[in-house]
Order: C-alpha cells, then sequence, then structure tokens
C-alpha cells in the first residue's frame, strides 16, 4: 500500500490510532524501498567498476570469448596472431 499523506492537519485535529498506523506503514515502506535502491545502487557500483576497469587498464585484462579459429573476418592492425594458442596477441 503506498503512503498517502495528509495534508489537512490543522492546529485543532487530533491525533488518531488511524493516523499513528498510517505512518508508521509509510516509514516501514520507505525503509523497505530504501534497502532495495541501496541494493540495486551497491550492484549498479559492481558493474561499473568492472566496465571501467575493462576500459582503462590498456585492455591487458580483457577475456574475449570469440572463436578465432581463423582470421577471415577479423583484420589485425596492432600485434600479432598465435596460431598454436588460436589467440591474438596486442
Amino acid at each position: 500500500m503506498a503512503f498517502e499523506p495528509k495534508f489537512d492537519w490543522t492546529f485543532n485535529t487530533p491525533v488518531t490510532e488511524t493516523d499513528i498506523l498510517r505512518w508508521e506503514h509509510g516509514i516501514y515502506d520507505a525503509h523497505l524501498m530504501l534497502s532495495e535502491h541501496a541494493a540495486a545502487i551497491a550492484a549498479l557500483q559492481i558493474d561499473v567498476k568492472s566496465v571501467k576497469d575493462a576500459l582503462f587498464n590498456n585492455f591487458t585484462d580483457n577475456i574475449f570469448t570469440e572463436n578465432l579459429d581463423t582470421l577471415n573476418d577479423v583484420l589485425v592492425i596492432s600485434g600479432w596472431y598465435d596460431e598454436v594458442n588460436k589467440r591474438l596477441v596486442v
């Protein structure tokens, strides 16, 4: 249930048990959403770090899963093709 704020408070408005329960549910729901967002942010931080590490380390730690049995569709402009291990060495 989404929190529904009450905007018609006045100085003499009595606070009822229903109001307090509504506040408690709103606080609880906000904490649930906060923990979900915290987990999503942590996962995204890991993803961003992985991308940064892959892009900014001169490509030395990258693992490519392409099958390099032949170089028919590849133009090697830097490095050499290791035929024994079927890999590009850059």
